[in-house]
């Protein structure tokens, strides 16, 4: 292994280089509804989804949003909003500790905010029953109610009867079914192969990358398993199936994809595989996820890329 040497500090780029992200994010600080309205409603579905991630996550939405709630000709998109980012709400009053920390008005407000964000995308798909970024949001609130798997099971169908290949919902979808919330390895792999090999050319075939290494953590980080040579070839299979399949199309979620494989890549020491991956990310295109798993995200995105280019150097 290289000499452990202090990594040059690198920062992560919430909007991942993406000007209007960034003036989104400013136009929501500055509580200037239609400025940012005008930037969420891309005619790109897929941007304009990523765009509600951005806004739903906002620090302080919940302070303002009801104004544009009222004052919106067409409130869909500020309930939208509100619903998405009351869940947020909710975790901040329980906090993220176990369940016996947390008090009983932490409680209380938990249940409160859940039913703020369950009224509010319920009237959304009132308004609009198609809409998949309320639907993919009952999956989230369902986990946040411990509701089971069946549950998030019956939201997420309903998600992909609207976008088969809705990338959040996925994510979102093969967290609830990995053994640390309702499922197992078995139906965690299961899944990740199932819906990669159903939707060639996607960032799907990243759920692959993602479920090896929720299986790399419930074996207590332990970097052998990742080494082992059919591990290595179901991740080239899938990203030959997706981000290296000549037909793939970029998305704004795919960044998340390169890093999820970078990261799998170098733990099990296929470099060449991982230099490919972080060719693509670059300096500017690292994700926080999945690198916090192996300590402070930034730290660990240098430290495996300079271990992954001292071994090919030595090649």
């Amino acid at each position: 292994m290289a000499p452990e040497e202090p990594p040059p500090e690198i920062a992560i780029d919430p909007f991942l280089g993406d000007p209007d992200a960034r003036r989104l994010s400013m136009h929501l600080g500055n509580r200037d509804w239609p400025a940012a309205r005008s930037i969420i409603m891309n005619p790109d579905p897929v941007l304009r989804g990523y765009y509600v991630g951005i806004a739903s996550s906002k620090s302080g939405l919940m302070e303002w949003i009801d104004d544009a709630v009222r004052t919106d000709p067409d409130p869909t998109l500020p309930l939208l909003l509100k619903g998405l980012a009351a869940i947020n709400w909710a975790w901040d009053a329980r906090g993220s500790g176990t369940a016996s920390t947390v008090t009983e008005e932490g409680w209380k407000l938990f249940r409160q905010r859940l039913v703020v964000s369950e009224n509010c995308l319920d009237d959304v798909l009132d308004r609009d029953p198609h809409n998949v970024r309320a639907l993919a949001g009952l999956i989230t609130l369902a986990k946040a109610r411990s509701k089971g798997l069946p549950e998030i099971q019956r939201h997420f169908d309903a998600v992909i009867a609207v976008d088969p290949a809705d990338e959040r919902a996925h994510g979102r979808m093969l967290q609830a079914v990995c053994g640390k919330w309702y499922g197992s390895s078995e139906l965690m792999f299961r899944f990740a192969r199932e819906r990669a090999a159903a939707h060639p050319a996607t960032n799907l075939g990243g759920l692959i990358a993602e479920a090896h290494i929720e299986e790399w953590l419930s074996r207590k980080k332990e970097d052998e398993y990742l080494e082992q040579h059919e591990i290595r070839d179901e991740l080239v299979a899938a990203a030959e199936n997706s981000i290296w399949h000549p037909a793939h199309r970029r998305t704004p979620y795919t960044p998340h994809v390169w890093n999820a494989f970078a990261m799998a890549f170098a733990l099990g020491d296929h470099f060449a595989e991982a230099e490919r991956c972080f060719a693509l990310i670059g300096d500017d295109l690292v994700t926080r996820d999945p690198w916090y798993y192996h300590g402070k995200a930034e730290r660990s995105f240098l430290k495996l890329r300079d271990y992954t280019r001292y071994h090919l150097a030595k090649a």
